[in-house]
C-alpha cells in the first residue's frame, strides 16, 4: 500500500507503523530521471510492502524531518527501510529495486 507524506505528522504515523512491521520511506524528485526509474520499482513493490512517499520539491519540511529523525543524509531518489523507528537500510538512485526492498524487509521480519 502507498501512503503520501504531506506533513511531519505523516512522518510520525509512518514511524509509528514501523513498530508493527518494516515500512519503506521513499523520497523522489518530480524532475529527475533516476527518480522516474525508482518510482517504477517502488510501484511494483507497493502491493506487498507499506510505502510512505513524498516528492521532495513539494515537501521540503518533510524531507528534512525524515533525515533528522532517521539520521540518514538526504538524497533523492532514496528508499529507506524503517523498522521499529530506525533506519535499517537505505537505497539510492539505481540501487532502488523492488527485489532489494523486499529482501531487506524479509530479513528484518525473519529476526
Amino acid at each position: 500500500m502507498f501512503h503520501i507524506l504531506h506533513t511531519n505528522e505523516d512522518v510520525d504515523a509512518a514511524l509509528k507503523a514501523s513498530n508493527e512491521k518494516p515500512v519503506i520511506i521513499f523520497k523522489h524528485s518530480s524532475s529527475c530521471p533516476f527518480s522516474g526509474a525508482a518510482q517504477i520499482e517502488v510501484a511494483h513493490a507497493k502491493h506487498d510492502l507499506d510505502i510512505y512517499g513524498c516528492v521532495v520539491q513539494y515537501t521540503p519540511e518533510v524531507k528534512k524531518e525524515i533525515a533528522d529523525r532517521l539520521d540518514v543524509e538526504h538524497a533523492s531518489p532514496q528508499a529507506i527501510v524503517v523498522y521499529k523507528g530506525k533506519a535499517e537500510g537505505h537505497f539510492y538512485r539505481s540501487e532502488i529495486k523492488e527485489r532489494a526492498l523486499k529482501n531487506r524487509v524479509a530479513e528484518l521480519t525473519a529476526r
